[in-house]
């Protein structure tokens, strides 16, 4: 396709001159006839215009071939573009899991090829590829179940499932079959969700903290000469009675302050509540004098 390149541009243009030639009198919108001899020595003396570029343009990129290209993914952008674990629609994902072996090379080499080949006729299928040589997709090839002995690995991702590619030979033919038939015969799981922010930087965290807690402490009893089990039962008994007596001296002393505290606003909002009354059935005496005094008086 690329040998063809210039042979298909140098067409594309004489068409296009070709067009605008025969299309000029229509785009000039004359209200009377234009003789054939007329509009031929008219065509000699002009130059070639600004209407005569925009339909070259437009010709152009009509018969042009649309050129596809595979997409290169990490663990950054796999999940915004490609939505895998959402099951959102943003195209058919062809996936490729590649270093840079002469097999994976030769299977970029395929997907490039298919990816113009297919631009048109197979719509809203993507490929990409994933670099698993960089230490920052690690997760990723956690989440597909990948491994650098297999490379290179193909996988086809759809509405939150994906099937893996099984067969080890990577022939055009074969791909494009596994491509447009959406991966039909292969087995499909769902795409397991991506780790959180949150859960990469607090997980280690408390990964230490427990061991802190927890085994190195059975470890120092160990290394004192106290068998496995009976350090357990001994450090986990210590941390039993350290809980239990922050929960009697501590925990319930804060638990008490608020409960006063409670009490206290409870009592605050029963005197107002009181004194509104009072002051109503004040305002209400007040209001029956008053009509008593206007009846003597009339």
């Amino acid at each position: 396709s690329e040998c063809l390149l210039p042979l298909r541009i140098t067409s594309v243009a004489a068409s296009s001159w070709l067009a605008t030639f025969l299309c000029q009198p229509i785009m000039e919108s004359h209200s009377d006839l234009v003789s054939w001899e007329a509009f031929t020595t008219r065509q000699r003396d002009r130059r070639f215009g600004p209407k005569s570029w925009l339909l070259f343009f437009i010709i152009a990129g009509i018969a042009m071939p649309a050129q596809g290209k595979v997409i290169k993914l990490d663990n950054k952008n796999f999940e915004s573009k490609t939505q895998a674990s959402r099951g959102e629609y943003s195209g058919y994902w062809v996936v490729s899991f590649c270093n840079k072996s002469p097999r994976c090379q030769k299977l970029e080499g395929i997907m490039n090829d298919l990816s113009n080949e297919l631009k048109r006729t197979s719509k809203g299928l993507v490929f990409a590829s994933v670099d698993i040589e960089d230490p920052t997709n690690a997760d990723l090839l956690e989440r597909f179940s990948v491994r650098e002995s297999e490379a290179p690995t193909l996988i086809f991702i759809e509405q939150a499932h994906y099937a893996k590619y099984r067969s080890r030979t990577f022939s055009k033919k074969w791909v494009k079959n596994f491509a447009q038939s959406h991966g039909s015969g292969e087995s499909f799981r769902p795409v397991p969700k991506p780790k959180d922010m949150i859960e990469e930087i607090i997980g280690p965290v408390l990964e230490y903290i427990a061991g802190f807690v927890f085994f190195w402490p059975v470890g120092f009893l160990m290394n004192q000469g106290l068998a496995e089990m009976p350090a357990r039962i001994l450090w986990f008994g210590v941390l039993y009675v350290t809980g239990k007596t922050f929960e009697e001296t501590i925990w319930n002393k804060h638990c008490s302050k608020k409960k006063k505290k409670k009490k206290k606003k409870k009592k605050e909002m029963g005197d107002r509540k009181k004194k509104n009354t009072r002051e109503q059935d004040d305002q209400h005496d007040d209001e029956k004098r008053m009509k008593k005094r206007n009846k003597k008086k009339k």
